[in-house]
This record gives C-alpha cells, structure tokens and sequence, in this order.
C-alpha cells in the first residue's frame, strides 16, 4: 500500500494524473512491486489495508490446504461414500466450446458420481484460476488455452493438475475415467478349479479332512469354496487347509491329490464335488 506521492513522466517531469497508456514513474508505495503486478486505486487507507488483510489470509488458507491437492491418478485412487462429485474447472478460447464441454460433462453423472462445475469462463488460466482450483480440490482444465506464466508457477507450487486438450471428446474421456475411479471397484467371482472328494480323513480337534483330487484347474490356499453334492450347493465357505501329504502348500493343480479342509463345515462326503473361486475387484466403469 501507499499514498501517491508523485506522477513522474520520461522527461522527469511530473503530472497529477496519467491516463491509459501512459507510461510514469509512482512514488509513494512501501515497498517495491514486482514487475506484471497491477496497481489498483482505492479510496482510503483503510480500504486498502483491508483488502490486503483479506488476501494474507486467503493466502495462508490456500498454503493450508495445499497439502493434498486433486489430481487425476489421486481420483483413481479416491472411494467415497454415497454420492461423489469431482470438481472442475473449464477454461476455453471460445464460450461455445466451453458451454459444450461443460454440458457434456454434466451428463456424465449417474446416482453415485457427478461432475460438479466450479467455474468455467474464456481466456488464458489465471492465478485466480489456479487459486480456486486450489481451494476446491478441482480438476482444471484448459482447452486451446495455456495458462499466463504465474499461474503456470503457482499451479506448479500448490500441484495443481491441469489438463490442456484440443478435442473435446478427448477431455470428456479423461474426465469419464476419473468419475469412475471414485466408485468402489466391482467385485467379480473368478472360478479357478473342481475337485473330487474321494476319501473323509476325521482329525482330533480339527475335522473333518477331504482327500480329494483335482480335476480341473487348480486351487490356493486362499480360495473360496462351494461344496456340492449331486450337482446342488450344500455349503458355500472358505478353505480352513490345503496340504499334500503332511507338507502345508500354496497351490494344487489339475491332475493332482491332495487333502482339503473346509472352514466350519465337516458334514463332507465321498463323492462330493469342491468348487473353487477367487473374488477379483474390478475398476467400475460408468
């Protein structure tokens, strides 16, 4: 801040005003501005002081929450609860293409996820730009702009993730890929083996043991299992033990015996079938 104290021209002569384009020397400010700032005329020393007040603040709250800032990869990554939203901000050359990218976006949602417009608007990215991304946790992006070179800084300080595209389509499937990382992943049963229970093994004080040989595929340790008797489901649970002769093993393959245990079930029987099964998560897609 500061009062005017002198309006001084090229030629050291000085005025009490200077217009638009209309190059001078100000003295009067309290310290130095660096060079690109702008200088804006308040009516008070209160005012002024207030404003920068403001912006202290402002400042020392974005440094706060810069800590974690949004990125594409943190959405992937990201699982919410109830309904998500992933925050964006559109920067464009042209309002046309800016209202369709927006619009686009917004049809994305479904019931879980929803893309959310912070802001949208046409030119250059700005520091405003990236400071609003910052206190939004947003996605900015930029199409056929670039951002003006303190922004590019800034954005670079706080890890601001902005994306610069030229098809519109291209920002849509970005965009689409991230509202899916903020789904929980499906999860999708993977059958990986049968076996055939050929003899029951009672053992003291754990169960029942079914000497069993595998008929397709293979079986680990980790397996769920699905006991079935005369092709209908009796019991559906998880493998208590996997063992070839006395030795505790990870995996057993088609064409081999081995002994199974089954957890909280021992009403096991020859001739009984063991199907085996992994739960994989999948990444969700819309």
């Amino acid at each position: 801040t500061g009062r005017i104290r002198a309006i001084v021209d090229e030629n050291a002569v000085q005025h009490r005003t200077a217009g638009p384009s209309i190059p001078f020397e100000l003295l009067g400010l309290e310290s130095v501005p660096e060079a690109g700032e702008k200088i804006v005329v308040v009516k008070n020393d209160r005012q002024a002081r207030d404003i920068i007040s403001y912006r202290k603040e402002q400042a020392r709250l974005m440094k706060e929450a810069s800590t974690q800032r949004a990125s594409f990869d943190d959405l992937f990554a990201a699982v919410k609860s109830e309904m998500a939203e992933v925050p964006v901000i559109i920067k464009g050359d042209v309002s046309g293409s800016v209202d369709v990218m927006a619009d686009s976006l917004l049809k994305l949602g479904t019931s879980d996820v929803q893309v959310k417009i912070v802001h949208k608007g046409i030119g250059a990215i700005t520091e405003s730009d990236v400071m609003l991304a910052s206190a939004s946790n947003a996605i900015m992006i930029g199409f056929n702009v670039r951002p003006e070179t303190k922004a590019k800084r800034l954005a670079a300080d706080h890890k601001i993730d902005i994306r610069f595209y030229r098809v519109i389509y291209d920002a849509i499937d970005d965009v689409k890929a991230a509202m899916a990382g903020e789904l929980s992943p499906d999860q999708v049963e993977k059958v990986t083996g049968e076996a055939e229970v050929r003899q029951v093994i009672s053992v003291p004080k754990i169960g029942a043991i079914a000497g069993s040989y595998v008929t397709e595929g293979y079986v680990t340790r980790g397996s769920k299992v699905r006991v079935l008797r005369d092709n209908v489901l009796i019991y559906d649970g998880a493998l208590a033990s996997l063992r070839r002769f006395k030795d505790d093993v990870k995996e057993v393959k088609a064409g081999y015996e081995c002994g199974i245990g089954v957890e909280k079930f021992n009403d096991v029987k020859e001739g009984d079938t063991f199907e085996f099964y992994v739960i994989e998560e999948v990444a969700a897609t819309l």
